[in-house]
């Protein structure tokens, strides 16, 4: 006999703004770094915030909504994905090349 699938856990409203936040930030291609200088807020802030490690006040969602272009109610959708057209299993934005290229270091002599 088949065993029923159980149903699906709904995420909390945090974590729906932190894969939105997230997801936002990616398709804008700003890195946490930036995000977070774009809001006034500290990168480690914005890390666990998208982690759905932290609450967060409205101060801040507005203050993350104007950096990312978008209204508070849009980040807060659990459609938000699907209404957009955005991958969900992007974790981090492209790398982009360095302006300036680091040195390679010579590898240290054997003995």
């Amino acid at each position: 006999m088949p065993t029923a699938a159980k149903p699906k856990k709904p995420i909390t409203l945090r974590q729906v703004f932190a894969r939105n936040i997230r997801l936002q930030r990616l398709h804008c291609g700003l890195s946490q770094e930036k995000l977070a200088d774009d809001a006034a807020l500290d990168r480690a802030f914005v890390g666990t915030l998208e982690r759905g490690q932290r609450n967060i006040s409205i101060d801040n969602v507005e203050r993350l909504c104007k950096a990312v272009g978008l209204p508070a109610h849009e980040l807060l959708d659990p459609a938000f994905p699907a209404r957009h057209g955005l991958d969900e299993t992007l974790t981090r934005a492209p790398r982009s090349p360095r302006l300036y290229p680091s040195a390679k270091r010579p590898k240290p002599a054997s003995r």
